[in-house]
């Protein structure tokens, strides 16, 4: 086969391929049913005298947010650093 061909080939072939992946189909009936889940899997429970911590592997419900007394978990994507805090990254010039 002539390198040309098999490389417009492929190329006709990534195309097709990124296309086809791209399309998604919305759910079409009067009765929308959005069923919320999630893929979780593993995890336990830590737990030292009168605290207690659950997770899983995975993304956790994000949104999800526990509270009891002084404290809050809000579970989800990892959210940005603390407000407050700066990077100091020092300038050392040397003379030559």
């Amino acid at each position: 086969m002539d390198k040309r061909y098999v490389g417009v080939l492929l190329m006709v072939m990534l195309i097709a391929l990124l296309v086809v992946g791209s399309v998604a189909h919305a759910q079409g009936s009067s009765g929308y049913d959005l069923s919320w889940w999630t893929a979780d899997g593993g995890g336990g429970t830590l737990s030292n005298g009168s605290y207690a911590l659950s997770g899983t592997i995975g993304q956790p419900d994000a949104g999800t947010t526990l509270t009891n007394g002084n404290y809050t978990l809000v579970g989800g994507f990892w959210g940005a650093g603390a407000a407050g805090y700066q990077v100091y990254l020092p300038v050392v010039l040397r003379n030559r």
